[in-house]
């Protein structure tokens, strides 16, 4: 059986300082999607360039245990990832396009494609590929950890 329940916020308290820097996990971490990226074309869409329904974000919180939490936009996330090197890929991923506006589509339709090859992080940046590293995420690490009130579990 798989039990998804979803819902995270921001939580304000918790300056990057204060959090658990000894991770292993290179993605460890709270991050928000600043723009994405089409590498071929060398051409970025962000959150000001289509309907993000006045600046909405998507933000995620991937956890040493290979689960994640967040928000995209007007729906709560939640699920599993799998890295090897710098393989990268979601594979479960809870959440709905339910009300959301396009800046949120993009991320779930890229999620839903399955389409992740690799990752790349450099200090607070993540750049997740997709689509044979044509394109990719990127996301910068948020100042606050966000805090998730559900999450996903396999069992």
């Amino acid at each position: 059986m798989i039990t998804i329940a979803m819902s995270c916020t921001k939580k304000p308290d918790t300056p990057l300082d204060q959090l658990d820097t000894q991770s292993n996990n290179p993605l460890f971490g709270s991050w928000e999607v600043v723009f994405y990226e089409d590498l071929e074309h060398d051409s970025i869409t962000s959150k000001d360039d289509v309907d993000s329904w006045g600046g909405m974000d998507v933000q995620i919180k991937f956890m040493d245990d290979s689960t994640f939490c967040g928000g995209n936009t007007t729906n709560d996330i939640a699920g599993h990832y799998t890295i090897t090197d710098s393989s990268f890929d979601i594979d479960v991923y809870g959440g709905t396009k339910v009300g959301q506006p396009v800046w949120g589509n993009i991320f779930s339709d890229i999620v839903y494609s399955h389409s992740f090859t690799d990752f790349k992080r450099s200090d607070t940046e993540l750049k997740l590929f997709y689509n044979d590293n044509k394109n990719c995420i990127v996301l910068f690490q948020l100042d606050t950890e966000i805090t998730c009130r559900r999450s996903y579990s396999n069992e």
